[in-house]
């Protein structure tokens, strides 16, 4: 079973909307500590198993798109490592993992490229 089986994507981008909540110039509106925590670890979850995703499909992607990737995982990745207790009291870490899953997700929904073509690939392009 794939991450995004496990995860459902559907429940990766009712998180994110959560996240997002009321904008309000960029901020997530978000209310209650108890809610930020449950969503602080929620987010983590995601990260975590979109990430293994990912790295399972490394091979999968070529130039620009594997550069985005690597971006993606290592931003993930450092956002992981902050403590759960500080990303639920700070909005905007919330904000950043939320997007973080969102973008992994749209990478681990990309199709994987036939073997020889790269994603500059003139039959790849759209």
């Amino acid at each position: 079973m794939s991450s995004l089986e496990a995860i459902g994507a559907e429940h990766i981008r009712v998180t994110y909307t959560k996240v997002f909540g009321q904008v309000r110039l960029g901020r997530p509106g978000l209310d209650g500590a108890e809610d930020r925590a449950h969503l602080a670890g929620t987010l983590r979850g995601q990260l975590q198993l979109l990430l293994e995703d990912l790295e399972g499909r490394a091979g999968d992607f070529h130039g620009e798109i594997r550069a985005t990737a690597d971006h993606v995982a290592t931003r993930a990745r450092e956002a992981l490592a902050v403590e759960e207790a500080a990303v639920a009291r700070d909005p905007e870490q919330l904000h950043d993992m939320a997007v973080l899953a969102r973008s992994l997700l749209e990478l681990c929904r990309l199709p994987q490229l036939p073997t020889g073509h790269t994603d500059s690939c003139a039959h790849c392009l759209p």
